[in-house]
């Protein structure tokens, strides 16, 4: 796969020249046309300059030059001396065009480097493994993200680019740690697996137990549902084969756990509810107003309320242990009032009021109801993790839970969300929030984090790798940093994958217009590429703009083709009910030379205000 950095530039008006000069600064130069025995077109960091030189200009087609000053709008520049370019700091035992092209990227995008970080970049340069391209491709998207210049961000951002991939590394450090043979059978038997390498409790029975509790397990779990559905609802798990496995000493705090997890999660929704209705009431009163001034106070309640339905779709607790009818529901909400307020911006507020009408009658109609087996999973997530003590152990359980949708649970938003989470790419924030709300200090339940404490805990080979999936994943969240200050916004990570006993890594490509500090979801491209042994090279692109979809399926296996094209309706049905318009879904070979036009490429075309950005194109 190719990755093309596409830079714009803003044209300085004050400032007749490409870049910031300052008297007696040294530039690596290269002859692209001689005017006279002393004026030549040079190209100085990619940009070419009118200058007189002081003296005769050098035979040489790549020299350093000096600027000396300006007259008659004309840069006057000497020719700097061998003896004196060998003494430069910027210079290396790299060829002078090589610095040039690094100095040039990264002053492309405002980064002036100081005599220190010169010199990280010529160690960068001579210990990094790869070709010289690829060792350019990272300083470029280094510079990009306006990330300063260090040795962990050089290293960390190579070897996402261009390292071992993500799902690589993680076989083998699974392999050193034996944990593969347990990875290849279901997650139950997993389980079974990890729980055999434990020490064994020596337990009660259940009868025994409850007769010590004042509240039965079944009326405990039936009051937190009736806290939640205002009504006796019993959950059906409660006595099911696979729960009476787990030792007792843990069933009485599980019951404890997921009664008072219910209560909160329906009084945060019941909570969010009114909020949001509260805004789309409001919104539709200034509409009905008629008044201009009153469009542009109903717009800022609209925009709101979509705020707040994406912060519950990927942040609220009660989606934990909800199903995939109620978060594409919900998703549609968001997408209808996405809708509605791009009608206001076009002065359409009757229209824009019959969708406020209908969010809001949904709204008010809508019910926490619990899924049984979201509760199930988190039921088996919390006593997993409660019990786990060596961080082999762990690594196996969050390999499990990541690589493993668990049985009869469906894909979703959320769901992939809270895989990533499960990856530890949220590690960090996840870390911060918890000490922003001053909650309770727990160790976090992720694969980062076991794979900290492999890389300090253990010793030889597997702190290596463990140390080496460390930086992959460092890069990969150094890629996908977002940045309000960019009107163009890329992400870029590896996910692992469990195909045919093997974990695979889906590459993903993620470009998207800043849109007001959120990634524009009806303008982006999204590219999914997978290497597998059986069927070669397989490519999803996604293409969106103002929400019409395209879809690009690229392989070079015909069965697979085949085999995918009856997919493709049920896959446009989904994608519509969540808000896109599919305008069609197409195949093509993936060794086709010719390369999509991205979105970012699209709406450049559109835009006024030309900033500085990037596109990877796939």
């Amino acid at each position: 796969m190719q990755i093309r950095n596409d830079l714009i530039m803003n044209e300085s008006i004050t400032n007749p020249f490409p870049f910031s000069l300052k008297e007696g600064e040294t530039f690596f130069a290269t002859i692209k046309e001689k005017l006279s025995n002393n004026e030549a077109i040079i190209t100085v960091k990619g940009q070419d300059v009118h200058v007189r030189f002081q003296g005769e200009i050098p035979n040489e087609d790549q020299f350093a030059v000096q600027i000396i000053g300006i007259k008659d709008h004309v840069l006057q520049v000497q020719a700097v001396p061998k003896t004196a370019e060998t003494n430069d700091a910027a210079t290396s035992l790299l060829p002078v065009s090589e610095l040039e092209k690094a100095e040039q990227i990264l002053l492309a995008q405002g980064i002036r480097l100081s005599k220190e970080e010169k010199a990280i970049l010529r160690r960068f340069f001579e210990k990094a493994q790869g070709a010289l391209d690829e060792k350019l491709e990272t300083i470029q998207a280094l510079a990009n993200k306006k990330l300063e210049v260090t040795e962990l961000h050089l290293q960390s951002i190579h070897e996402a680019l261009h390292g071992v991939p993500f799902g690589e590394i993680l076989t083998q450090l699974a392999d050193h740690l034996d944990l593969l043979p347990h990875l290849q059978y279901s997650e139950e038997s997993s389980r079974e697996s990890v729980n055999n390498e434990k020490e064994s409790f020596n337990s009660q029975t259940e009868t025994e137990l409850l007769e010590d509790q004042r509240i039965s397990q079944k009326d405990r779990i039936s009051a937190g549902a009736e806290a939640t559905n205002e009504q006796q609802t019993e959950l059906p798990y409660w006595n099911e084969e696979w729960f009476q496995t787990i030792p007792v000493q843990s069933k009485d705090m599980i019951v404890k756990t997921i009664t008072e997890k219910l209560s909160q999660a329906a009084l945060d929704f019941k909570k969010l509810q009114i909020e949001m209705n509260k805004k789309l009431e409001n919104a539709a009163f200034l509409l009905n107003s008629g008044q201009t001034l009153a469009r542009q106070q109903a717009k800022q309640f609209v925009e709101a309320v979509i705020n707040t339905l994406d912060r519950a779709i990927l942040r609220g607790e009660f989606m934990l242990f909800t199903d995939m009818k109620m978060e594409k529901q919900m998703l549609q909400a968001s997408a209808k009032l996405a809708e509605a307020k791009q009608l206001l911006t076009e002065g359409k507020p009757s229209d824009a009021l019959t969708i406020v009408n209908e969010v809001k009658n949904w709204l008010r109609g809508l019910r926490f109801q619990p899924a049984d087996v979201k509760i199930k999973h988190f039921i088996s997530a919390f006593h997993f993790n409660e019990q786990e003590v060596m961080p082999k152990q762990q690594l196996l359980s969050q390999l499990a839970r990541t690589l493993k949708l668990p049985l009869g649970e469906e894909v979703s938003a959320r769901s992939m969300f809270e895989q990533f989470r499960q990856l530890g790419f949220q590690h960090e924030k996840d870390i911060s929030r918890a000490l922003w709300l001053k909650q309770p200090a727990m160790e976090p339940q992720n694969i980062k984090a076991v794979l900290m404490k492999l890389s300090q805990g253990e010793l030889g080979m597997i702190a290596q790798q463990a140390e080496h999936a460390l930086m992959n994943m460092t890069g990969q969240q150094l890629l996908s940093k977002f940045d309000g200050n960019h009107h163009m916004q890329t992400m870029f990570y590896q996910l692992p994958v469990l195909l045919h006993d093997q974990i695979e890594t889906v590459h993903i490509y993620l470009n998207s217009r800043n849109n007001e500090g959120k990634l524009d979801w009806q303008n982006c491209s999204l590219y999914f590429l997978l290497d597998t042994e059986k069927y070669g090279k397989i490519g999803i692109l996604l293409q969106a703009l103002e929400r019409n979809l395209t879809i690009t399926i690229k392989t070079d296996n015909a069965q697979l083709a085949e085999a995918l094209k009856s997919l493709t309706e049920m896959a446009k049905e989904n994608l519509e009910a969540i808000g896109y318009n599919v305008k069609g879904i197409a195949f093509a070979k993936m060794n086709e030379q010719e390369e999509p036009k991205t979105v970012a490429e699209t709406t450049q075309e559109k835009e006024t205000n030309r900033e500085k950005g990037y596109d990877w194109t796939v």
